[in-house]
């Protein structure tokens, strides 16, 4: 992630801390991405546990990056007002 916005400037190194809430966001998904995986493995494998583990961990480890990082985007979002028009205005 930049230090700032290429457009706006906006400055995305806030406070020690701050993103300990993404992490948050991070566990929300992961969590609902294994339960969703689970779900259609369980549908098709039944009980298993090793077509489970296996299908989730692959999941989860390929979806990290982008995880993360919207983890990131969705945390500082709540806390900072998108304005669409701020780049016609300032060009």
């Amino acid at each position: 992630m930049p230090d700032k916005c290429p457009v706006c400037k906006e400055d995305f190194n806030r406070e020690v801390g701050f993103y300990w809430g993404a992490m948050m966001v991070s566990h929300a998904t992961t969590t609902a991405i294994a339960v969703i995986v689970h779900l259609i493995i369980f549908q098709y494998c039944g009980w298993e546990i090793a077509p489970n583990i296996i299908a989730i961990i692959t999941i989860i480890l390929l979806l990290f990056p982008i995880i993360f990082r919207n983890s990131r985007a969705i945390w500082i979002n709540i806390f900072v007002n998108y304005n669409a028009a701020y780049q016609e205005k300032n060009n």
